[in-house]
């Protein structure tokens, strides 16, 4: 089967970075992801046409490795490829390139699709008519195991309310919301002094407008890592492990 890989030049806008012109997790994401939504929708599999049929792409893993953070007014090259699929999950990578060519972010995914009015998972081999290039496997792509944690070994804890405007076509909060929530978490210190490695995350429930979700977050300065997670009415709704790095002086 031909190996298709979409790729498309962008200038991100301003708002993408924060004020030290590094771009922002969400922006990453929504930006590869913006991508692969193209890519969809040229294949009549984009999100509002799997809406129309009663479906819905939901995000479950990412690992995202970040060789270099994308700078203010840089041009990048966003290129995604559909690797893989079996009877429930689909995996897709995405990389992000300079204009040299220099590979600055990787990201590794896995989605289901979610018949919208029954809540429940469907059989992807069996809902797509386009694969665009991926390979059928009965094989199931292992992402980091995160840690289990507990309320009381969190350092800080943070309600967050939901808007209209954090709902997405699916009916639930934009995963790339989760990011900004739990990196808001962290002080303005810390973050001023360290940069992101790599993310891992796992999605276990979506969040919905009536959800009401509160963040919490430890870190570990010997490991330089930090978990993230987010309940609602006592359920885990995501949880991520996030590497640090500091920030050359």
């Amino acid at each position: 089967m031909t190996e298709v890989v979409y790729t498309e030049e962008i200038v991100p806008p301003f708002y993408a970075f924060d004020f030290a012109g590094n771009m922002k997790i969400s922006s990453l994401i929504d930006t590869m992801i913006l991508a692969s939504e193209h890519q969809l929708h040229a294949g009549n599999a984009g999100s509002d046409d799997m809406v129309e049929k009663g479906f819905g792409w939901v995000v479950v893993q990412y690992h995202m490795d970040i060789i270099k953070m994308p700078q203010k007014d840089q041009k990048l090259v966003v290129s995604t490829q559909a690797e893989s699929y079996n009877k429930f999950f689909l995996y897709r990578n995405f990389w992000i390139d300079d204009e040299e060519g220099n590979r600055l972010v990787t990201l590794e995914s896995s989605f289901v699709i979610l018949d919208i009015n029954q809540r429940k998972i469907i059989s992807a081999a069996e809902s797509l008519d386009n694969f665009f290039g991926a390979e059928q496997t009965s094989k199931i792509k292992r992402f980091a195991r995160l840690p289990k944690v507990s309320k009381d070994e969190s350092d800080n804890n943070r309600d967050q309310h939901i808007g209209y405007y954090n709902i997405d076509i699916n009916g639930h909060v934009n995963n790339s919301y989760y990011f900004d929530w739990m990196l808001d978490s962290l002080d303005m210190e810390f973050l001023s002094s360290h940069q992101v490695g790599s993310v891992d995350i796992k999605y276990e429930k979506e969040l919905d407008i009536d959800s009401t979700p509160t963040v919490y977050s430890t870190y570990n300065p010997e490991d330089m890592t930090s978990i993230h997670w987010i309940e609602s009415d006592n359920q885990e709704n995501v949880i991520a492990k996030i590497s640090w790095e500091d920030i050359p002086s």
